[in-house]
């Protein structure tokens, strides 16, 4: 009688399978030919294995920021359950600081593609074409989830990259579309804080507070030695023109997204209140997020520019112009990073009339 395989490492990890993935299809056969060639260059191995590492980080990064928006996005309880849906924001944070350690890994991984010689690289660049980065299905999808729109995408090939998929990736992507983002779920989370609650009148408060800062900042600079009359007259007009920024921040969008502004302002604000002291972990950390996906971006830029310089991209794109480009304006949460601008120091803020609200009690 056969004894059932006794579980191993290899089996279990499939490591056979994932060993025997870095030869590239024989593309002048044909792609469906099933014809694999022999490696062009002794470096075109650690090209292979570099991206396909991102590829299996990327699927983690889908896995786990997958679940902390559906954690996120929960529709709006009862009183009585909102309890169960506040008590997952520790897994939510712990879901976010595991995928921020993974774009911090991809950001890293880049110095080992930098040992790659732009002589070498060149040996069998060419026969990648018209492959490129754009065809990654799964860093799309990463940003679709994020919360990235196909508006706010640079014109060109930024926008049209679409041409370059199959109809099963482009249906891949569409199912994406379909769904809510983590953007959408923290800023329903955010919108469902009860900010009037806990602080009656808070926006107006807060910018009256701000006002006074700025009144205290416009008197120093006016007396600033170090600043001629241009300068003090710029530095006045920033002040306004940040002030202004408040009230727009607060005031001016979707009411929706004013309760969102409003409740980061609140909870960033007193996050030395026991019970903000969790949500602010979890915004700090989905913000630290944002800040990954653009290091790794500008990473990325660097690279590419050591190993290539200013060459046309494989997919034609401008290359590393383009990829500048966008490591500087994608942003997904940009509105919570601008909201770090008006924030005040502790000893400006007004007290808050209940702070037995936010205190842990006694049962």
């Amino acid at each position: 009688m056969t004894q059932p395989a006794t579980p191993a490492y290899g089996p279990y990890l499939r490591i056979d399978e994932l060993l025997a993935c870095q030869k590239p299809p024989a593309f002048e056969r044909g792609f469906s030919s099933g014809e694999y060639r022999e490696l062009i260059h002794h470096d075109e191995m650690l090209f292979i294995v570099i991206h396909q590492a991102f590829e299996l980080w990327f699927k983690q990064l889908l896995h786990d920021l997958g679940l902390a928006r559906d954690l996120l996005g929960q529709p709006e309880k009862p009183e009585s359950e909102r309890k169960v849906a506040e008590e997952q924001v520790p897994q939510i944070t712990e879901l976010l600081g595991r995928s921020n350690e993974i774009l911090r890994l991809l950001t890293d991984q880049f110095t080992i593609l930098e040992t790659l010689p732009t002589t070498h690289f060149l040996a069998f660049r060419d026969q990648l074409l018209p492959a490129s980065g754009f065809q990654s299905v799964q860093f799309r999808e990463f940003e679709i989830l994020g919360g990235l729109k196909d508006e706010d995408r640079i014109q060109g090939i930024g926008t049209d990259y679409e041409r370059l998929l199959s109809k099963e990736e482009l249906a891949r992507l569409e199912r994406r579309r379909s769904e809510m983002t983590l953007k959408e779920a923290a800023f329903a989370w955010l919108a469902r804080t009860p900010v009037a609650k806990i602080f009656p009148d808070f926006s107006r408060v807060f910018q009256d507070a701000y006002l006074g800062y700025h009144r205290d900042m416009e008197a120093f600079h006016s007396r600033n030695p170090n600043l001629g009359s241009e300068a003090r007259k710029a530095a006045s007009e920033r002040l306004e023109a940040d002030r202004e920024r408040l009230r727009a921040y607060l005031e001016d969008h979707d009411p929706a997204v004013c309760r969102a502004h409003e409740a980061f302002l609140l909870i960033t604000s007193y996050r030395d209140e026991s019970l903000l002291r969790w949500p602010y972990v979890l915004l700090d950390s989905v913000i630290e997020f944002e800040s990954r996906v653009r290091l790794f971006r500008a990473r990325h830029v660097r690279a590419v520019e050591r190993i290539i310089g200013a060459r046309v991209g494989t997919g034609g794109s401008a290359g590393v112009d383009y990829l500048d480009e966008v490591a500087r304006t994608y942003k997904i949460f940009g509105d919570l990073l601008e909201g770090r601008t008006h924030i005040l120091d502790p000893g400006r803020l007004p007290p808050i009339p209940d702070s037995e609200l936010l205190s842990f009690r006694q049962l």
